[in-house]
């Protein structure tokens, strides 16, 4: 009996095994317990639904309600994805210089999973591509179960983050498959300007290479900053543009976005081939959803975009001043997206070693909930999430302003 046992070899695949979300293993792997005599702030999780201050168009509720009251719309969904939905999204963006045909659209099951499926069927083991630093997590998911390489290009926090174009180039090599972009940033917060956009495209037309842009917060601008689409200024490179309605729309839960293929040259022909395969994986996006997307896309009024982008000026305005008073932290004042990040002088702080140590014992003593910068391949700064209102926000900048000055009075102490 036990020799038969012994006789079990079960395991999980190799990209199973290799699916490990950075967010989990520091989050998982640490101390993050609050201080129950303080109520939890949570500035960790990027939903703009979390804290239910900011709440969806009516449009938005009509639209799907109208959809599930007809009850057309509950059977599987011809991949990859309804005409209707795939002509709204390609009327929304399609450009002068870059006109969208339907058939270059594939609604997908959120952003993420328009970044999966661009990267599958771009890399394979052994290629690399090219990845923001810091960057959001989820890239890194991808290249690490698929066995491709991650080459990190730096984004310059002394230039609001801009990409570092010499290092980006140094990077390439013939096994480079793409470059990724991300803009507004997350965990950045940073808008590129025009002339910044044309110089990663400049790289990329160099070396041949299409670019994967990640634009799920192009509508969330502030600040004076102005978003420009990649696709609306160059027909030059192929451009596999991904977002979804969750962001903007403050809907994240409802799962539905759109991998756009900005293709004028017939350079992705291939591609556009192969990404119809991988529909036989699954049976497409929320049938229901799918059906309001024209809607969605078309009715809901500028109004409601800029009042969310008003809280998220206030917010980012009142976090990055009360950050900019304490000695020990460098913030950097976002224009887009709904993140800030910060940096701390470490040398300055009794018992802080790193971001991570910062993270946990400020969620100890302060209750407040920040993410490490390790889990975005940046040490030593942490990214807070301005969604919740500004009463919250106040609060937790001032209890991290007082955990930092009673570690830099404990440093002064020794």
């Amino acid at each position: 009996m036990m020799a038969e046992e012994q006789d079990w070899n079960i395991r999980g695949s190799f990209e199973s095994r290799h699916c490990i979300s950075p967010f989990q293993k520091v989050i998982d792997g640490g101390k993050f317990k609050p201080n129950p005599d303080k109520q939890l702030i949570k500035l960790n999780v990027g939903d703009p639904a979390f804290h239910k201050n900011l709440p969806p168009s009516p449009i938005v509720i009509q639209a799907v309600t109208d959809v599930l009251q007809a009850g057309k719309d509950n059977d599987y969904k011809k991949t990859p994805g309804m005409a209707e939905a795939r002509v709204a999204v390609a009327k929304k963006f399609s450009y002068p210089v870059n006109p969208v045909h339907e058939d270059h659209v594939i609604i997908t099951s959120g952003c993420a999973q328009a970044l999966e499926f661009a990267l599958t069927t771009l890399c394979d083991p052994g290629t690399n591509i090219l990845i923001p630093k810091p960057g959001f997590s989820m890239y890194k998911v991808n290249t690490d179960s698929r066995q491709v390489e991650d080459r990190y290009y730096n984004l310059l926090p002394e230039k609001s983050w801009q990409a570092d174009i010499e290092h980006m180039e140094s990077l390439i090599d013939d096994k480079t498959r793409c470059i990724i972009l991300v803009n507004p940033s997350n965990p950045c917060g940073s808008v590129y300007s025009k002339e910044h956009l044309l110089e990663i495209v400049a790289v990329a037309e160099k070396h041949r290479l299409p670019i994967i842009t990640d634009e799920i917060y192009g509508q969330v601008v502030y600040g004076g900053a102005e978003f420009h689409a990649l696709a609306s200024l160059t027909d030059r490179v192929p451009i596999l543009t991904c977002s979804d309605i969750g962001k903007s729309q403050l809907v994240p839960g409802w799962r539905t976005g759109w991998l756009i293929l900005h293709d004028n040259h017939g350079r992705l022909e291939d591609v556009r081939v192969c990404l119809n395969n991988l529909w036989a994986r699954i049976l497409g996006s929320c049938g229901p959803i799918q059906a309001a997307l024209p809607r969605i896309l078309s009715e809901v009024p500028d109004e409601f975009f800029q009042n969310t982008n008003r809280h998220l000026a206030a917010t980012s305005t009142l976090a990055y001043e009360k950050l900019a008073s304490v000695p020990c932290i460098i913030p950097t004042k976002p224009q887009g997206s709904i993140f800030m990040l910060f940096g701390i002088k470490v040398d300055q702080l009794d018992g802080i070693a790193d971001d991570v140590q910062f993270a946990e014992q400020l969620m100890s003593e302060e209750s407040v909930f920040v993410l490490p910068g390790c889990i975005f391949a940046y040490p030593n700064y942490l990214r807070i999430v301005l969604l919740a209102p500004e009463t919250l926000i106040s609060e937790a900048m001032d209890r991290i302003a007082a955990f930092c000055q009673r570690r830099m009075k404990a440093k002064l102490a020794e």
